[in-house]
């Protein structure tokens, strides 16, 4: 299981929604895939960062590094 898979999945679909202004179904589609959309990796934006913030109230902290290699090997794997 990525790291993405399990910080979205301790955190909650509708916290991270209501952060970005999203609706849940956007974050549960990152959830399934195990990872980020790819502008987070270009630094365009900064879901990584939120959401290992966020992942810090769970008690399983996880690190913006963490989910930006999962992202990177999620996306590196899908091409």
């Amino acid at each position: 299981m990525s790291t993405v898979t399990s910080a979205i999945g301790l955190i909650g679909l509708s916290p991270i929604a209501q952060r970005f202004g999203y609706r849940p179904s956007a974050i549960q589609k990152w959830r399934d895939r195990g990872r980020l959309p790819k502008s987070d990796l270009a630094g365009l934006t900064n879901y990584a960062e939120v959401i290992a913030e966020l992942s810090e109230a769970t008690g399983k902290p996880v690190t913006k590094e963490q989910l930006l290699r999962d992202t990177r090997k999620a996306w590196e794997a899908k091409e």
